[in-house]
C-alpha cells in the first residue's frame, strides 16, 4: 500500500469497544404484529463459550433488524421480531484483535486486525428462521469454532541464539457474517520465548484457515552476533477451522517438526510430519528408490524469483554451496522526499523481517531487468491477487524511485534503456525497500 510519510502514523488508531446497535425496529412494532424469539446457544462438545455473545437477527434484504449483547449464560436471549424470515447468526469470542462495522449487514466482514492472530477463539452458529405475529418461538443454536489454533514449540535451540522467531502463510483475514471466508494472504507472526527447559515456544494463536494448497513456514533464528538464520518448509495441506496445530521442532542443524492437533474439544487429532533441510523440492514428490541424490540443489521451501514470499517481493535468488542468499523487495511502496528516507527505513517491518535500505545503484539494472516489460505487468497481477489495496510497480516517464550511489540518492525507473540520475531535495520519488536475506541449508 502506498504510504504517504505525513500520514503514515494516523494509520495507527485504536479499536474501539465493540458495541452492537443494529438499525430501529420497522413501524410494525406499534401495531402488536410482533413476534418473539427466545434463543438458545450451545457450543459443540459443550465447550465454554467465551462471553460476551453478541446475537443479531439479519432480515432477507441482509439488513440488521435487532441484536442483542448477552453478557453471561444467565442471561436469556429473547429478541422482538417482525412477522417474517430471518438469518439469527451468534458470534462468541469477539475481542480487540478481530473488527467489524458497529451496524453490520449480512456481508459484511469480522476482519483479523493484527500480524499475529487473535488470543481468543472466534466462535459462531447461524440458522434460518420464520418468526409469525403474536407468537413466541424456540430457537437452539450450536456454536462452532471459525478459526484454527496453532502454538509452536522448538527444542535443542543452539544456547547463542538470542530471538527466535516463526511466520505461517498464507490464510484468510475476514470473514462475512454468513461464515464465508474472505481476503487472502494473511500471514501469522509468532514471537517465541525461552522457557526453563530450554525450549523456546510460542502462545497459541486463532486464524482464520488457510487460503491456499500449501502453508509456508519460516523460522528464524537471531544470534548473539547479530546474524539471522532462516529456515524454511513449504506444508502441502489447508489448516482448517476447528483443527488445532500444536508444532513440535528439533533442531540438528535444521529443523524437523511434527505436529499434532491436541487442544481438548477441538476436531479429532491429526498428525503432520515436517523436515526442514531434506534434498527434496516442495513441489516434487519423492523419488523413486534409485533416484540421484542432489544435497547441493535443496531448495526446501524457498521462493523462486518474482514470486511473493513471507509478506515481500523476490527480486533475486543466488545458491552456493551452504546456503542461498535472497534478494527481497517491499510489497509496501512510498511517496516521500530524500529528507524522509530515513525516517520510513528505520520503521519498517515485515514479518519480523528488518533492517530494509534503498536499492544500490549496482542492483538497480538487475531490478530493471527483472521486472520490466511482460515481467512488471506479471508481478502486478500477482500483486493484486495477494492483495488488492497494494500498489503495482509503476512505469510512468516522470515516476521514478530512489537508490543508492556512492552514499547520495539516485533515481530510476523499471524501464530497460533509461538512466539514473541524481535525486532532487524538494520532489518526491517513489520507495521500493529491499532487503539482502540469508537462508542457510
Amino acid at each position: 500500500m502506498k504510504l504517504n510519510l505525513s500520514s503514515r502514523w494516523l494509520l495507527m488508531v485504536a479499536i474501539c469497544c465493540f458495541c452492537v446497535c443494529c438499525q430501529q425496529l420497522p413501524d410494525e412494532l406499534e401495531t402488536g404484529e410482533v413476534g418473539t424469539l427466545n434463543v438458545k446457544t450451545r457450543s459443540a462438545d459443550e465447550e465454554a463459550i467465551a462471553y460476551p455473545l453478541n446475537i443479531y437477527a439479519f432480515s432477507e434484504d441482509g439488513d440488521c433488524v435487532v441484536s442483542q449483547t448477552v453478557k453471561d449464560e444467565e442471561e436469556a436471549v429473547k429478541l422482538s421480531l417482525p412477522a417474517g424470515k430471518y438469518k439469527v447468526v451468534a458470534i462468541a469470542g469477539y475481542s480487540d484483535d478481530y473488527q467489524m462495522p458497529s451496524e453490520p449487514k449480512l456481508d459484511d466482514v469480522v476482519q483479523m486486525t493484527g500480524e499475529a492472530g487473535a488470543g481468543v477463539p472466534l466462535m459462531m452458529g447461524k440458522a434460518d428462521v420464520t418468526v409469525g405475529a403474536d407468537r413466541e418461538k424456540k430457537l437452539e443454536m450450536e456454536l462452532s469454532y471459525v478459526v484454527t489454533a496453532i502454538d509452536i514449540i522448538l527444542s535443542n535451540v543452539p544456547s547463542d541464539v538470542m530471538e527466535v522467531s516463526a511466520t505461517l502463510s498464507s490464510f484468510h483475514s475476514s470473514m462475512d457474517m454468513n461464515g464465508e471466508y474472505k481476503d487472502t494472504g494473511y500471514t501469522l507472526n509468532f514471537n517465541c520465548s525461552l522457557n526453563t527447559g530450554n525450549q523456546w515456544l510460542s502462545k497459541t494463536r486463532y486464524v482464520f484457515p488457510g487460503s491456499g494448497s500449501k502453508v509456508a513456514l519460516s523460522i528464524t533464528m537471531k544470534l548473539k552476533n547479530k546474524e539471522e538464520r532462516t529456515y524454511g518448509y513449504v506444508w502441502k495441506d489447508t489448516p482448517e477451522a476447528g483443527r488445532p496445530y500444536h508444532l513440535q521442532g528439533e533442531y540438528s542443524d535444521g529443523f524437523s517438526l511434527t505436529g499434532s492437533f491436541i487442544v481438548t474439544g477441538w476436531n479429532e487429532a491429526e498428525d503432520v510430519k515436517f523436515n526442514f533441510g531434506t534434498a527434496s523440492s516442495p513441489d516434487d514428490e519423492p523419488e523413486e528408490d534409485g533416484g540421484e541424490d542432489n544435497p547441493g540443489s535443496d531448495l526446501s521451501g524457498v521462493p523462486e524469483e518474482g514470486t511473493i514470499w513471507n509478506g515481500t517481493i523476490v527480486a533475486d535468488v543466488v545458491e552456493d554451496e551452504s546456503g542461498i542468499d535472497l534478494l527481497l523487495m517491499s510489497l509496501d511502496e512510498w511517496e516521500a522526499t530524500t529528507s524522509q528516507v530515513d525516517g520510513v527505513i528505520d520503521t519498517y517491518e515485515v514479518n519480523g523481517i528488518s533492517n530494509w535500505r534503498l536499492p544500490m545503484h549496482e542492483e538497480v539494472e538487475s531490478l530493471r531487468l527483472r521486472f520490466s516489460g511482460d515481467h512488471r505487468e506479471e508481478l502486478n497481477d500477482l500483486i493484486a491477487e495477494y492483495d488488492s489495496s497494494l500498489y503495482g510497480l509503476a512505469n510512468g516517464a516522470k515516476e521514478r524511485y530512489l537508490c543508492l550511489k556512492d552514499g547520495k540518492y539516485y533515481s530510476f525507473q523499471f524501464i530497460l534503456g533509461t538512466s539514473t540520475t541524481a535525486a532532487g531535495e524538494k520532489r518526491t520519488y517513489y520507495l521500493r525497500l529491499v532487503k539482502s536475506y540469508r537462508i542457510d541449508f
